[in-house]
């Protein structure tokens, strides 16, 4: 299986795999913890509105329902969107 961006794209003379590595675990937690943040307020939402249904499905724009937040984290390092800071 090929990872898309690969190591080396994702690295350079500041940045060893070894922050990579730490950078990307801890931007997938963020992510994590995001979602799971906006779930908890839209479920407070529903159960104040009195429109909550057990039966209900989970937002469809919820990126993490259908990737696994590492791949999501790699991608938002390797496009720009999250940085590594150095030293």
């Amino acid at each position: 299986m090929m990872l898309y961006p690969t190591v080396q794209d994702l690295t350079n003379d500041k940045v060893n795999r070894y922050k990579l590595v730490i950078a990307t675990a801890k931007c997938a937690r963020h992510l994590i913890d995001k979602s799971n943040l906006e779930r908890e307020e839209e479920e407070a939402r529903r159960l104040e509105t009195d429109r909550f249904s057990k039966d209900q499905k989970p937002a469809e724009n919820d990126i993490l329902l259908t990737e696994k937040p590492v791949s999501v984290a790699v991608q938002k390092l390797y496009d720009g969107e999250y940085t590594i800071v150095t030293e």
